[in-house]
């Protein structure tokens, strides 16, 4: 099986460090320092999972560089794992480097980029996907796998089942990124979609960890910024749990995750460009399809706008 990783960044990397275990066949496309030390020197995981990767275990294809031919229609298995700003070029090279009857799936935050990917490749060719592994980059070439989590793949459009997709999730679970199949791939985008809604363009603002969101104030400000979206995610169709367990789930992530500085605040810090157009910003794009206003999205969509 051959898997292209497509932004191999600290998720992306930490992908492939971990399929770098299995006899799989790994080609991976990055930019910059990071992707030439992948190319030349490999990956060094440290975290949960400690060890070096040797640079001739995968191909790399520099972003620099123009594809070469001899990797067209070469994989079996395209993972997305960019930003959203990279969502034009990544598609191109997904279709490049897809086989005809290849799979596909990101494991980048936010919505939106599965109904692109379904337009570029085709609806039987995209699975929804979302991944609780936490990462980052301490360096280039060196990636901290900084909590173990799940990696949970489902139907999209295509109504496909577990059966389907056995030897990949093998793999997958051979290679210890914990894979889980759900039927209901919508539902599970939405699940971690709300989540980030709600916490990190707060967590951004205030400048804190994730812990900070449980003093009761803000934690009701939280929770109410994340009922706004249910009611989008409802109002799409996507069969939710009751709002008192989405509620609890969320402070069960805050407590689990509490010394976590999220990625948007990361972002905000680094002076890198945030996510929050495919995070509150896309749940004001799609309430202003089905005529409900978001308000609370918005003014957090607008103040993250302005830290940028």
């Amino acid at each position: 099986m051959r898997i292209a990783i497509i932004g191999a960044g600290s998720i992306g990397s930490l992908v492939a460090g971990c399929l770098a275990s299995t006899d799989c066949n790994l080609l991976l496309y990055g930019r910059g320092l990071h992707a030439a030390e992948l190319l030349v020197n490999g990956l060094t995981l440290s975290g949960v999972k400690e060890g070096q990767i040797d640079g001739d275990r995968w191909d790399v294809i520099p972003s620099e560089h123009p594809l070469p031919s001899t990797v067209h229609s070469s994989c079996d298995v395209a993972i997305f794992t960019g930003k959203s700003s990279t969502d034009i070029e990544f598609l191109e090279v997904g279709g490049h480097l897809l086989k005809t009857d290849g799979i596909a799936f990101s494991l980048s935050n936010g919505m939106g980029f599965e109904e692109k990917m379904v337009h570029a490749l085709g609806a039987n060719r995209v699975l929804a996907a979302t991944t609780t592994h936490g990462a980052y980059r301490r360096k280039p070439g060196h990636v901290e796998w900084a909590g173990k989590g799940k990696l949970v793949l489902g139907s999209f459009v295509h109504p496909y089942s577990y059966e389907d997709f056995k030897p990949l999730l093998s793999m997958l679970n051979k290679s210890g990124l914990n894979p889980l199949w759900v039927d209901d791939g919508r539902a599970a985008l939405w699940n971690k979609m709300l989540l980030n809604i709600a916490i990190n363009p707060v967590a951004a603002v205030i400048g804190k960890e994730n812990s900070a969101l449980l003093e009761p104030v803000i934690f009701d400000s939280v929770v109410a910024l994340m009922l706004e979206g249910v009611k989008i995610a409802r109002m799409e169709g996507i069969q939710l749990a009751n709002d008192e367990h989405l509620v609890d789930r969320l402070r069960e992530v805050l407590v689990q995750t509490g010394s976590n500085y999220c990625s948007t605040l990361q972002d905000v810090r680094a002076g890198r460009a945030t996510e929050i157009e495919i995070l509150n910003a896309e749940i004001c794009r799609r309430g202003e399809r089905l005529g409900v206003a978001t308000p609370l999205n918005q003014l957090m969509t607008s103040l993250i706008r302005q830290l940028r």
